[in-house]
């Protein structure tokens, strides 16, 4: 059967699987298998397959991600994102909208210490909404200020978004976390600035927060200190390139877990829990890294990527238009899988075609981040984490 053949097959085969329930890891691990045992015969694809699962995840640059987990799940613990909502809660809780202000605000707070869109928005859909149902908040409002800040933390570093996709692409982490700062905090910002014009036009939205004194102000900045100290070393060590990426992430989980226990709210069973917590999501990714790595091989041995961009060029799109139908391609498949599920299926075709046309890989990247941001709470995407927040 025809090599090429065989690799546009595979696109609609994981689809299905996908559709099926089937695990991310595991699907893109049947397809590339079987279709790799298909072209190049049984003796390559066990071969193969043989060193894959440790040839894969063996890489130094993906060290940094459990050490970004690790640093979400003990800020989680320790209950510092509960903080950086009640400061911002004292600051702008005086406006009308004020409480949602305060759930985007410490939503890109709490995002710079966490690493992870679902710690960001589980930490503050069980703070923020109902502090915001308890004031006559709109359900929506208050829904969908968790729902659009949660996705924050995969722009603003810590990004384990941003790690997978260097890894993918073979561009400096440093580099892709640096930048995701600057959009990162510009899009809280615009949250911000429509929460406002939300509740100008309609004041029954979100009423505002009566009785805030400058001393209630003063005295909540007092809970984020850690964090603001924590974000400042990370950020700083890798601007100046004092740390390596993984240098400054374990840097932060070690400050983190001292001011956790020099503040008394880390004990020996939120360390646990926290350990354990990364344990299980570090498996997951890296266990979708041995997939996504079985099934490139396939999609190298079938020249796929070099197809779709002889059919790409062909259309003579310019640059503009070739990254307008990425985008678009983003936000559909972002209604139905996963951040880490797109990035790992898209990067092995669509890359080459984006480096061939000139386009810079890392302001690439940021778009892309956004668009997996907006592709996590578009439908039926939102539905779902709503149902799982809940």
């Amino acid at each position: 059967m025809d090599p090429a053949l065989i690799g546009w097959l595979s696109i609609p085969a994981l689809l299905l699987l996908f559709g099926l329930g089937m695990p991310v890891a595991y699907a893109m691990l049947v397809v590339g298998f079987v279709g790799y045992f298909i072209v190049a015969g049984p003796t390559r694809a066990l071969a193969n397959i043989s060193v894959t699962p440790y040839s894969s995840v063996a890489v130094y640059t993906l060290s940094v991600i459990p050490l970004f987990v690790l640093m979400g799940n003990l800020a989680y613990r320790a209950g510092f994102g509960q903080d950086t909502f009640w400061a911002a809660r004292q600051w702008v809780g005086r406006f009308r909208g004020g409480l949602a202000m305060a759930t985007v605000l410490g939503c890109a707070l709490f995002g710079a210490i966490s690493g992870s869109s679902v710690a960001n928005a589980v930490t503050f859909g069980k703070v923020a909404v109902p502090e915001m149902r308890a004031y006559g908040y709109s359900r929506r409002l208050a829904a969908a200020a968790v729902a659009a800040a949660g996705p924050l933390a995969a722009m603003i570093p810590p990004s384990i978004l941003m790690v997978v996709y260097a890894m993918l692409t073979d561009q400096s982490v440093g580099k892709l976390l640096i930048a995701g700062y600057l959009p990162g905090f510009m899009t809280a910002g615009i949250f911000v600035v429509a929460i406002y014009l939300m509740t100008l036009r309609n004041p029954n939205l979100g009423p505002a927060v009566l009785g805030i004194t400058w001393r209630d102000r003063i005295s909540a900045l007092k809970g984020v200190w850690s964090i603001l100290l924590v974000a400042l070393i990370v950020m700083a060590g890798i601007y100046t390139g004092i740390f390596t990426p993984t240098e400054a992430a374990g840097i932060g989980a070690a400050a983190l877990l001292l001011a956790g226990v020099a503040c008394r709210r880390l004990d020996l069973r939120g360390l646990w829990d926290a350990l354990l917590d990364t344990a299980k999501v570090t498996g997951m990714i890296f266990a979708i890294v041995v997939g996504v790595f079985t099934f490139n091989f396939l999609i190298a041995l079938t020249r796929l990527p070099n197809r779709a961009g002889e059919f790409i060029n062909g259309m003579g799109l310019s640059p503009i238009m070739l990254l307008i139908a990425v985008m678009i391609l983003y936000l559909i498949l972002g209604c139905f899988m996963d951040t880490l599920a797109m990035v790992f299926l898209t990067m092995p075709v669509i890359f080459p075609i984006i480096v061939a046309q000139g386009i810079n890989p890392i302001w690439f990247g940021i778009l892309l981040v956004q668009n997996a941001e907006i592709g996590m709470i578009t439908p039926p995407s939102a539905s779902r984490c709503s149902r799982q927040r809940a």
